[in-house]
């Protein structure tokens, strides 16, 4: 008890450095890019458009009902906030060698600066978004207040799978090259261009215990469909998160002592 508390006391002494690796994140992305910020919401719109003219207009995805192209939207902007999160986080350690090997602070830091920095570009999508609700003449109901914490969790989940990774990406740099083939895989076996009631009933459970599930569902939910998050689908992403994070923190706390050394 005394080691977690002494542990927040310690990030919250350097949450000025924190804030400041965020904002050095944000501004780096965008640097000497013709679109600059724009590409934020110009990416994920040009993704949700492919997908919807291949799966939505040609191969007639069933929809039920919602149409698919906000299905799908939803599905990418926070798809992508999860996964670009993820391939930041774990490099975030190797990529800061210098603060690493000569300044004392917790390390988890630069993971936590990886997911905050990805934030202004989901708020970005989320502008979008709301257009094309507005569009599509869907309805907005107190729902929508679920937003917030499910997007807690799937910070929390990406921040336990970025820990996770960058970690043993210190000692194996094979890593970075694996990273983004198992978020590959990962996207198609989430519902993000398709909904969970297309998967066969006898799946559906296998399908609920990937913790995006639950987590882009409960959004669809309560923005598109005006309800909230199925109750089962949503415990079985918490306990799934928490569990990856207890043992991300355990592996990176492990681990942490060898980073000088080996970076």
């Amino acid at each position: 008890m005394f080691w977690q508390l002494q542990n927040k006391i310690s990030l919250w002494r350097f949450r000025y450095l924190l804030l400041l690796l965020v904002w050095r994140d944000v501004k780096s992305r965008y640097k000497q890019a013709l679109f600059g910020f724009a590409w934020a919401v110009l990416t994920p719109t040009f993704q949700a458009l492919v997908f919807w003219l291949v799966f939505g207009m040609v191969f007639k995805v069933p929809q039920g009902k919602i149409p698919y192209l906000p299905l799908v939207f939803t599905g990418f902007i926070f798809w992508n906030f999860f996964s670009q999160s993820v391939s930041s986080a774990t490099l975030s350690v190797t990529g800061n060698s210098n603060l690493v090997t000569k300044v004392a602070f917790p390390k988890e830091i630069l993971i936590l600066s990886s997911v905050l920095s990805r934030i202004p570009d989901l708020v970005a999508s989320l502008l979008v978004l709301i257009i094309i609700i507005v569009f599509f003449h869907i309805g907005i109901s107190v729902y929508i207040f679920w937003v917030v914490p499910i997007l807690i969790i799937e910070m929390l989940l990406a921040l336990a799978i970025g820990m996770f990774f960058s970690s043993i990406n210190v000692y194996f740099r094979d890593v970075t090259a694996i990273i983004p083939i198992i978020l590959m895989a990962w996207l198609f076996l989430t519902p993000v261009l398709y909904p969970l009631d297309l998967v066969p009933a006898k799946y559906q459970l296998i399908a609920k215990l990937n913790p995006m599930t639950g987590v882009l569902e409960g959004l669809r939910r309560a923005v598109l469909t005006s309800g909230p998050p199925e109750v089962a689908s949503m415990l079985i992403t918490l306990a799934v998160t928490f569990v990856l994070i207890v043992v991300s923190y355990v592996l990176f706390k492990k681990l942490e002592k060898g980073f000088a050394d080996v970076i």
